[in-house]
């Protein structure tokens, strides 16, 4: 009797998963070269579930029903549709996505892509092919079959960062002065190239300013580096950009002790009063949507420090 009952919940335990998962024809879809292979993806998906990358589906106006609390907390998404979004758990939890009746799954790591795969066609992405703000579009538009939306979005961006440099330029700072992204993170201090968020997309795509020498180095490599207070004079700029991972911001007890320390009092950029430390929730992000927000923050920032 056990055996027959336990044959029986899986028949229908199968049959669920399987009419849920609701396959797409193949008429109805495109091949799309991801980490985990070629994935079949439908050509106008209607229920996505994005983990790290919902900003970049919502900006190309795709209907995201699922995604997870970090990304939900995003302060430059559209709150309204946000609420109507689901958390389903960091790693996603199958129980919990399977419920969405998603038609396609974007992910960003492989623990989750082995058990998404079993609910509906998965895409795995690395993060490193969503460093570069334009190319990241481009990539994503590719995915979603939305060229005409990614286009739409970039002549916004365009838009926003000229009206911005116009500001900057009435203000007179230069943009031959160099920036630098830096953050301290339980107590170690790290030196970023642009590909990392905190406003390095904004101001280098956007607003057009150059990395520090030393730092674009850093860029071309790793994209970020773990630095001592002794060298940091070696990867200084114009003009240095600073978060602190803490949550506690400005009062981060390693940042304070560190801007007590002769070698950073001794930095140009600290001495013209050209650091500039900014909240660590807004910098975060690097989806199209934040990259477009972070033009104004780090622009008034840098009126505000003047030239």
């Amino acid at each position: 009797m056990f055996k027959k009952r336990f044959w029986i919940f899986a028949l229908l335990a199968v049959t669920f998963l399987c009419s849920t998962a609701r396959p797409v024809s193949a008429a109805a879809t495109h091949a799309f070269k991801a980490e985990n292979g070629t994935v079949q993806v439908p050509n106008h998906p209607k229920r996505v579930v994005a983990g790290l990358y919902l900003g970049q589906v919502m900006s190309l106006g795709v209907n995201t029903v699922g995604s997870t609390k970090l990304e939900l907390a995003n302060p430059y998404l559209n709150q309204a549709k946000v609420k109507k979004i689901k958390d389903v758990g960091t790693p996603m939890n199958p129980e919990s996505v399977l419920k969405l009746k998603p038609d396609l799954i974007i992910t960003s790591n492989e623990a989750d892509t082995k058990k998404m795969e079993k609910i509906a066609p998965t895409v795995q992405i690395s993060y490193t092919k969503t460093q570069d703000f334009y190319k990241s579009l481009n990539y994503f538009a590719k995915l979603l079959n939305r060229d005409k939306q990614a286009a739409a979005f970039k002549q916004s961006f365009k838009k926003t960062a000229k009206q911005q440099s116009k500001r900057l330029d009435k203000a007179g700072i230069s943009r031959k002065k160099t920036v630098g992204i830096y953050e301290m993170q339980n107590g170690k201090f790290y030196a970023y190239g642009a590909g990392f968020s905190r406003g390095a997309q904004a101001l280098t795509h956007g607003l057009g300013f150059k990395l520090a020498p030393a730092l674009a180095k850093v860029n071309s490599g790793a994209g970020f580096k773990e630095i001592s207070i002794e060298s940091v004079p070696k990867y200084k700029a114009d003009y240095m950009f600073v978060t602190s991972s803490s949550g506690k911001g400005t009062k981060d007890p390693d940042l304070v002790a560190m801007q007590k320390n002769p070698i950073w009092k001794s930095l140009p950029a600290v001495k013209a009063k050209h650091v500039i430390e900014l909240p660590f929730n807004k910098m975060y992000y690097y989806d199209p949507y934040a990259t477009r927000g972070q033009l104004k923050i780090v622009t008034d920032a840098l009126i505000k420090a003047g030239n």
